[in-house]
């Protein structure tokens, strides 16, 4: 049982880290792309040449039958129509916000401490129950916390992609699309921070139950 239920846990952790590698090697690619950019400017002995800046947009098209952009396709060298969803586009020199900086950096800073304060009360749920402590308060308090900093990370990075789409579309409009906020709600995080919290009201109910047939015996 213990060993089915081990599995499984595995594989949620599994589960949720691919669900994040996208991002994070989009993130170690840039990274990467500097380095080389900056080595690549030392060695020849000139400035650092201006990197463009690329956002993270959500879109929807806005006709299916309108040719929104194209691609190269690098088989036969012809052009594919394609009709971009998520995007990175390059940004136009606009004004900041300090106060928009600040907030996205607050924003990226919850999502990394909720992933942590998820992942460490995942691991002492799973310690509770390897140890056959099942059914009790302390893993209907962890199931909580797990739930509200999942749904915590999922509104954090809602505002950040709200905060660039609403960027973008004072300086930018993209031939047959609009900036669009549902596809956001795609993340995985969402939904199962509520399942973590209906996960932790079934086991509270049970509980109660079994209080309460405790007190009439």
């Amino acid at each position: 049982m213990k060993k089915r239920l081990n599995l499984f846990c595995l594989c949620v952790i599994v589960a949720f880290l691919l669900s994040i590698s996208g991002n994070v090697q989009m993130i170690v690619q840039m990274f990467i792309n500097g380095v080389e950019i900056g080595m690549k400017a030392a060695e020849e002995g000139g400035e650092m040449p201006v990197v463009p800046v690329y956002k993270q947009i959500h879109t929807m098209p806005t006709d299916l039958t309108e040719v929104t952009g194209t691609v190269t396709n690098l088989k036969d060298g012809g052009e594919l129509a394609i009709k971009p969803l998520v995007s990175l586009v390059e940004c136009p020199p606009m004004q900041t916000n300090p106060a928009t900086t600040l907030l996205e950096s607050i924003v990226a800073l919850v999502v990394i401490v909720g992933f942590i304060y998820a992942a460490v009360y995942f691991c002492k749920l799973i310690v509770q129950i390897n140890r056959n402590i099942v059914f009790d308060w302390t893993n209907v308090k962890y199931l909580r916390r797990i739930g509200w900093s999942l749904i915590a990370m999922f509104f954090c990075a809602f505002v950040s992609v709200w905060i660039t789409n609403y960027q973008l579309s004072q300086e930018v409009a993209l031939k047959g699309t609009e900036f669009n906020l549902l596809l956001a709600f795609s993340d995985p995080t969402f939904i199962l921070g509520f399942i973590a919290l209906l996960a932790a009201e079934v086991f509270a109910i049970g509980l109660r139950l079994k209080e309460e047939n405790d007190l009439t015996i």
